[in-house]
């Protein structure tokens, strides 16, 4: 029993090293996820940073209004944090040969979002998470484009969980993390923009 755990721990460290390494190929440019990720795809920040940011942001204000220092590179400068903040939580889904994640790439390690090894996943619903599914962890928030997708997996301890994400395209998404491929284009080389 403790070997097959073992062996379970060197597997799911090897195909997060492997996933880890694909996500540094990748690098931080949308244009390159293409030939480099089996799907790629930004989640905006979710509900919560949203929300903090803008208490931030108006309790900012009213306090430079109560000082009477309401000026114009004040509020610019409070907006231009801001959307800054906004940025910085923006989470990128990927799916590699060897695993899926949600990642900051650049700025955060793959382990800190999560990775979840292809191997281990069970199963994913688009839309609504089934009833008897656990509750887990959601990936960014509502934006328009973009529907919620719910991934079960076994973990490393071989206990079932839960992932959520509002991903783009859904389907594909979810087809992606199956197993199957990406589709293209007709006509069109893999990697080249027009």
């Amino acid at each position: 029993m403790v070997a097959d755990g073992t062996e379970q721990a060197i597997k799911w460290e090897r195909s997060r090293l492997r996933h880890a390494e694909a996500l540094q190929a990748a690098g931080v440019l949308p244009w390159r996820w293409a030939r480099r990720l089996r799907y790629g795809c930004l989640i905006p920040a979710g509900p919560l940073a949203r929300l903090a940011t803008g208490a931030g942001l108006l309790a900012y204000l009213i306090w430079l209004s109560v000082r009477d220092e309401f000026d114009s590179p004040g509020v610019l400068r409070a907006v231009g944090l801001a959307l800054l903040f906004v940025l910085l939580c923006t989470n990128r889904a990927s799916v590699t040969e060897h695993g899926l994640s949600f990642d900051v790439a650049g700025l955060r390690q793959v382990s800190s979002f999560g990775f979840v090894p292809l191997y281990a996943v069970r199963d994913v619903e688009p839309g609504r998470r089934p009833a008897d599914w656990p509750h887990g962890p959601t990936h960014g928030g509502p934006w328009p484009g973009r529907s919620r997708v719910h991934i079960r997996y076994e973990d490393a301890q071989g206990d079932l969980k839960v992932r959520s994400a509002w991903v783009r395209q859904p389907e594909l998404y979810a087809d992606t993390v199956l197993g199957g491929r990406p589709e293209r284009k007709p006509g069109r080389k893999p990697g080249r923009r027009r």
